[in-house]
């Protein structure tokens, strides 16, 4: 039970921040849909929860606790700060591959402190 429990988290934290595997022009936004079981997912949404579940089965130890971790950090967040962040995460979306790779590139500057 805890298997599927944690694989429900992660489609939910999946489709909250919009982590699809889809272009992001390729469809149409869609807000974030909260469910509590496993059968109140559509199929296609069972499917990435499923392969979310064995990526992360895959990842060394480290990287997992590193997955928890931030899993409950979001968790944490008020609701408005996780509003913020899937405001960010679909502008950051909806940018050209060129603006996405100069941003990329300012982020790293800034972050290596140059």
């Amino acid at each position: 039970m805890a298997i599927l429990r944690f694989a429900v988290a992660l489609v939910l934290l999946t489709v909250a921040i919009g982590g699809s595997v889809a272009p992001a022009r390729a469809r149409e936004p869609q807000p974030p849909r909260l469910v509590q079981r496993w059968d109140q997912l559509s199929p296609r949404e069972r499917g990435e929860a499923f392969r979310n579940y064995e990526r992360y089965q895959r990842l060394p130890p480290e990287q997992r606790r590193a997955v928890d971790e931030n899993y409950d950090r979001w968790r944490q967040l008020p609701p408005e700060e996780k509003q913020r962040i899937r405001g960010n995460y679909e502008q950051y979306r909806q940018m050209s591959p060129e603006e996405r790779r100069d941003y990329q590139q300012r982020y790293e500057r800034w972050r290596s402190g140059r």
